[in-house]
């Protein structure tokens, strides 16, 4: 096939499949939006349970909190925030082991069945808001606050 009849070729080709190059929608596909509305805070304080008095409720679009008292008794309390089945989506703790975390200090969650456990240990008695930021929807951040 001469150099002309294989351009004519090819521009036929494209012409009849639609010009089969992908989009850029199609070379990169986004993870889908997750929506945290059914997530829990699960630990030791609960024996990993999924209950009502754990469940994180809705402030605003961005950020969910449960409040929970915890008594300081100098030991540190592990726990994750996930769903009630253990999704891998939705199972959230660290990505690597790492200190423990501290008042006022937002940490990102790593979600996926391989994620770590958190811990905290409260300096006092008193009842502590866990606020989850979802604004960045894949890498969401918790921080704790003492409200009492």
């Amino acid at each position: 096939m001469s150099k002309p009849h294989k351009i004519l070729f090819l521009a036929s080709v494209f012409a009849i499949t639609g010009c089969a190059v992908p989009s850029t929608s199609e070379l990169f596909s986004t993870t889908p939006e997750k929506n945290y509305s059914n997530v829990y805070l699960r630990g030791v304080f609960n024996w990993w349970e999924a209950t009502d008095a754990f469940k994180f409720k809705v402030v605003d679009e961005y950020t969910l909190s449960v409040d929970v008292e915890l008594i300081a008794d100098g030991q540190p309390y592990d726990f994750k925030v996930a769903d009630n089945t253990w999704s891998p989506a939705f199972n959230c703790g660290l990505a690597t082991q790492s200190a423990a975390m501290s008042i006022n200090v937002d940490v990102e969650l790593y979600c996926y069945s391989d994620s770590l456990n958190l811990q905290f240990t409260p300096s006092e008695t008193a009842t502590y808001r866990f606020e989850l930021d979802v604004s960045n929807n894949q890498y969401p951040e918790l921080k704790v606050t003492a409200i009492n």
